[in-house]
This record gives structure tokens, sequence and C-alpha cells, in this order.
């Protein structure tokens, strides 16, 4: 293992090896299993294998399908109704943007990102399901479709690794409006019953890049995860910080109260702006630290996907 694996890089081995906690992130009720389908249940109601619920019987319906007992209790024949397990693809929308390579405490934001992305994949695969993948870098946009097979699920891996190489992240000023025009694309791409994960610092999220994620709500399910860093949240009382982008260094001086309260109020209502944009939308949103532990994380990510 290299210097830095699992803290400033993810390494191909690295992801592979999280295959042993996708237990852990396998809550849902698992049923019986299809041939070439998933494990999910559809609103399309036909001959599953889950009950779904008990109407009255109809010209045409399956005598074998008749509900005994509410025939029994009503005094008028029903039949039982069933749903079918139907796939959900999972689609990952994944943050690679110059911010996310960057952490006071623990892994960069880009390994955290990284490494969810593995969880989710190889949870994905387990249960069926195809996974696939957007990797949204300052000036690279790499797409990945949906797909039951290792091998190809193993080269978005391959090709999300070696976008996390810390001497190969794009240190140019990022566009503001590249969040806006990624989502765009990745609605364009989002088949409807998909299920989308974006996984982002949400950095220059404004209302319109938004937008594109409250519209690809209404034809998938979609479930943010905001990765951030400690020091994003509360600065030191005191002391001079070094900040730079790789090319030009700024000295902030920590004691100037004014560039202190006016920070964390830009910190606050960004993050205060996303809550409220996933609580008007119904959207599940998870907030993961740099600092969290394996554990902490896998906990969080249970919890936000019940």
């Amino acid at each position: 293992m290299r210097p830095g694996d699992g803290l400033v890089y993810s390494s191909l081995q690295s992801l592979i090896r999280l295959q042993a906690q996708v237990r852990t992130l396998n809550l849902a009720k698992r049923h019986v299993r299809a041939r070439q389908v998933g494990l999910h249940r559809s609103v399309f109601k036909g001959r599953g294998m889950d009950f779904a619920e008990s109407r009255p019987y109809q010209p045409g319906d399956d005598i074998r399908t008749i509900d005994w007992r509410v025939t029994a209790r009503s005094g008028k024949v029903h039949t039982k109704v069933f749903q079918e397990e139907r796939e959900k693809p999972v689609l990952i929308w994944l943050d690679l943007r110059p911010s996310m390579f960057f952490a006071t405490q623990g892994r960069f934001k880009s390994v955290v990102a990284a490494e969810t992305a593995g969880l989710l994949i190889w949870k994905t695969l387990s249960e069926g399901d195809r996974a696939g993948g957007i990797l949204q870098a300052a000036t690279v946009h790499g797409e990945f479709k949906p797909s039951r097979s290792r091998s190809s699920v193993l080269a978005f891996m391959r090709a999300l690794t070696e976008a996390t190489q810390q001497e190969n992240a794009q240190l140019a000023v990022t566009d503001p409006s590249l969040l806006q025009d990624s989502w765009r694309r990745l609605r364009r791409v989002t088949e409807s019953g998909t299920q989308v994960f974006v996984v982002s610092d949400f950095r220059h999220a404004n209302p319109a890049a938004l937008q594109q994620l409250a519209m690809i709500h209404r034809q998938a399910s979609i479930t943010l995860v905001m990765i951030r860093d400690p020091l994003e949240d509360h600065l030191p009382s005191q002391g001079v910080l070094r900040v730079t982008d790789g090319r030009r260094s700024l000295w902030v001086n920590l004691k100037q109260k004014v560039w202190r309260r006016d920070y964390h109020e830009h910190q606050r209502q960004a993050q205060v702006s996303l809550q409220e944009f996933a609580r008007k939308h119904r959207i599940p949103l998870i907030q993961l630290s740099t600092r969290d532990t394996t554990n902490e994380r896998l906990l969080k990510l249970v919890r936000g996907m019940r």
C-alpha cells in the first residue's frame, strides 16, 4: 500500500476491499430473487411474489388468486393482487472538483466520496441491480452506464481512483455554473425509476443548479450525500492560516472578528439553503464529515437510507 492510500487518494484495491462492509448497509428486507431482476418492489402490479392487496373479483381474474379469507369475511368474492419485483438501477454522481481535494482532519473529501461510491456500488451489485456513475472534475466529465457486469463496475472504479490522485487533480478555478451544467446532463441520462446518489460538498450549489436536482426527483429517487471538513464549519479562534489553490497563497489572520463572522455566516447560509431545499422536496440528505470513522460513516449512511 502506497503512503496516503485512504487518506489523500483511493486505490482500486481499497475500494474492492469495501465489499466486506456491504452487509452493514443492506438493511432492506430481502425478497425472493428472480432471474435478471432486482430486489426492489415495483408500483406495477401483476403476478409477482409479493402480496399487495385484495380487491373485489372482476371477470377474467385468475380463480387461483381468490382471497378466501376476505371473501368469507365480506360475503363478496375478492382476489389477491401481487407486486412484481422490478430492477432499480443505481446512478452515482460524484464530485471531484478542486474543493473536494481538501481536509484538515481525517480523509480528503474526495476520498470519503470515493469510498461512499464504492460502498453503494457493491451494495447495488449484491442486490442484483445495475450500478453506474458520473465523475465530475473541474474540466472532465466521465459517464459510466449502469451495469451488472463486474468488469464494467471495476472500469468505473479504476477511473475513480485515477481521478482521486492528488497529482492529477485539476487546480484551476471552478466555473460556478459547472454544477448546473453537470446536473442538467445527469437529468438527461437518468432513467425513470433510477436511484440517484449525488455525492458532493455542494460548493456553488446555487438555486439554478439545485433546480436540476428537483427535476430529477420528479422521475427518479434521489439522495444527497454532503461531505464537509470541520474547518469549514468552525475556524480556530486565533492564529494565522495559509490558504492556497496550488498557484497563489493567501495569509488569513483568524483574530479578525469581522472576517470570521462573515465567513461563518456564509457557510451557515450555504448549509441552511441545502437543508431547506432537501426538506421542501422531501429529498433525503446525509451529512458526512472528513473526520468520521468508518463505523460513524456507515451508521450515517444506514440511517439516511432507511
